[in-house]
């Protein structure tokens, strides 16, 4: 799945601007319509006023593989704090390896490598560098009911869906996937629990363009 276009709310539309222009030096529009847009590589990340009430979310950006370590000194030298887990700034998945921080309204953001895509590799990091969003999640109370939907319904088609369970469910691929979660369960590298919101995820799958809008824990074409 490739994540072509992802909206989510914002309480304040120009602390999210100056955070991924100023500070982390993305491309950004001009907030138009209660909306911001930050090119992140071929996915349209947009900061939305018109949600309600936007709450915590958790989002992953794709970066080349090899590049991880420099994403950390650029992200420190923008005096924006990591996110460790147990002490390590890096945290590995069989996947993958990823670093995580906050944004400007206290949304944990990721920067992620996924050795098994074909993006070239590089040791440099630079904004430009970043690939797509790779990831969204969305906590839910019927977890397994909600990724099902989202497999038979909307075509995202899981990789593993035997290895999904009442608390994590990674429906997708390893260039896009929705995180489906346990309303509650924490986000890593967090004790801070997830909770529902509301974003609409715009995305290709099988060369076939879809919508879902994601509200109050539902998912709604």
């Amino acid at each position: 799945m490739k994540i072509k276009k992802l909206k989510l709310g914002s309480k304040n539309l120009q602390k999210q601007k100056e955070f991924y222009a100023d500070i982390l030096g993305f491309e950004v529009k001009k907030i138009i319509n209660n909306e911001i847009t930050v090119k992140a590589g071929f996915t349209e990340l947009v900061f939305s006023e018109e949600l309600e009430s936007p709450k915590l979310y958790h989002y992953a950006f794709l970066i080349p593989t090899g590049s991880l370590e420099d994403s950390i000194q650029y992200v420190e030298s923008r005096a924006i704090d990591l996110l460790p887990l147990e002490g390590n700034k890096i945290i590995h998945f069989d996947t993958g390896r990823s670093i995580y921080f906050f944004d400007a309204e206290g949304n944990i953001a990721e920067f992620i490598e996924r050795p098994s895509l074909n993006y070239p590799s590089k040791q440099t990091f630079g904004i430009d560098d970043v690939i797509c969003v790779n990831e969204i999640g969305l906590p839910v109370s019927n977890t397994l009911e909600i990724s099902h939907e989202l497999m038979t319904s909307h075509n995202i088609l899981p990789i593993n869906p035997k290895a999904w369970n009442e608390n994590f469910c990674w429906v997708g691929d390893h260039e896009g996937a929705v995180i489906v979660v346990k309303e509650g369960r924490h986000w890593m590298p967090t004790e801070i629990p997830a909770v529902i919101n509301d974003f609409e995820l715009g995305y290709e799958e099988n060369n076939t363009s879809m919508t879902i809008n994601c509200k109050s824990g539902k998912l709604l074409t």
